[in-house]
Formats: structure tokens, sequence, C-alpha cells
């Protein structure tokens, strides 16, 4: 092998290895939203953010939100192709196929159109497919129809920021 082939191959290993460490390593969950917009979101004061990393080998991250007077709450859940680990991808799965999968067993499933790249409403809440992301939304009893209401809000926020 020449020595530019062989240069341009270095390269490219360091840019990949580089990329997978830099999207993988530095997501923060609960920088999505403030907690200021969630309290105008639920019209209410809120704790949290409360981060947790689940440390399952899909690496969903969770962030929750919840009301200081009430039963109300906003979590957040994130599965990044990303961030799984390399067995689990070298297997074929990635956060879209784990949203098709989810999705396949909602019953009841309603297609909410104009969020990400597909979205449906079902328990627990907004499930959400954008690029290699899936992303949920509860915000509480999905037959309440004013749920998904505040469920699509706050997906148009965390959206605009991902």
């Amino acid at each position: 092998m020449n020595r530019h082939l062989k240069t341009g191959i270095f390269f490219m290993f360091i840019l990949t290895t580089w990329a997978t460490v830099h999207a993988s390593g530095s997501f923060d969950l609960c920088k999505l939203l403030t907690r200021e917009e969630v309290e105008s979101l639920v019209g209410e004061p809120v704790k949290g953010p409360e981060q947790k990393d689940t440390k399952n080998p899909l690496g969903q991250k969770m962030c929750l939100y919840t009301t200081i007077s009430s039963s109300r709450l906003i979590q957040l859940s994130v599965i990044r192709t990303a961030d799984m680990e390399a067995g689990i991808r070298k297997q074929g799965q990635s956060a879209a196929k784990v949203y098709r999968s989810t999705k396949e067993m909602l019953d009841p499933m309603e297609q909410v159109p104009g969020v990400g790249d597909d979205a449906c409403w079902g328990t627990p809440g907004l499930h959400i497919l954008k690029g290699e992301m899936y992303i949920l939304v509860t915000v509480g009893n999905t037959s309440k129809r004013e749920n998904l209401d505040l469920a699509r809000r706050v997906a148009e926020k965390v959206l605009s920021r991902l």
C-alpha cells in the first residue's frame, strides 16, 4: 500500500473514532428542556430534572420532571444508535429498529403526523423516530386527549434542539 493511502486510512480511522466517542459521550438529555419551560408547559412548579442513565446495552437515557403539588410529570427517554453497545450494533440493532418494534406492539396505537420522521401515540406516551434516535415523551395517561397535546408541545421543543 502506498504511503498516501495508509495516511488517508489512518486519518479516516481517527476521525470515525472521534466522531463515535463525541456523539455518544456528550449527550445530556436533561439539557433539551429547561425547568422553566417544563413549568410553563404543565402550568405549575416542578422538581428536577432528574437524569437517569439506565446502563442498559441500548444506551437508553431518561430525564424526569415531576410537579410539586400534583402527580403530573414529564419524562423523556432517548435511545440513540450511537450510544448502543458495539455488540448490539454489530447484531444489526438500531434506534430505528427499536422504535419500529415498539410501534408494532402498541395496542391501541395512533399515528401522529408532523412529528419527527415518524411518530405515534400509545402507552406510555408519544413515541418518536428522529434520524437514529428513538424518543419517548411521557406526560401521563394516554387515554386523556390533553396529554397528547402536551406531549406534542414537549416534542416540538425537544426536537428543535436535536
